[in-house]
């Protein structure tokens, strides 16, 4: 009878922890954005006015969606690597109007 073998890890990190990790950052900071702009809402109902609280609930906002932009992309790069190169061109040019997009997004803080 063939004996068990046992598969040790590494330790390292993985590419799958990092997304989980940045999936996991950018579910909190967009936790934290959405409550953020509640308080700051609720304060305005109540008459005080906060003149800093869009930028923080924006710059909030915008660390979420790097986190999440980078949560997706190395799955859907990963995805098409082997496909063909009008999957793979299709990626870029997405790749290149999301950054492009949070780029905006900045601009506007």
């Amino acid at each position: 009878m063939a004996k068990r073998q046992k598969r040790t890890t590494s330790g390292g990190t993985s590419t799958w922890d990092i997304v989980k990790f940045c999936a996991y950052v950018a579910m909190v900071i967009a936790a934290v954005a959405a409550m953020l702009v509640f308080v700051f809402g609720l304060l305005g109902k109540c008459g005080v006015h906060v003149d800093w609280a869009g930028r923080v609930t924006g710059i909030c906002s915008m660390i979420a969606q790097i986190a999440l932009i980078v949560a997706v992309v190395i799955p859907a790069y990963h995805f098409m690597r082997p496909k063909s190169a009008v999957v793979r061109a299709f990626f870029w040019v997405a790749v290149i109007f999301l950054v492009l997009g949070l780029v905006g997004i900045n601009l506007a803080f």
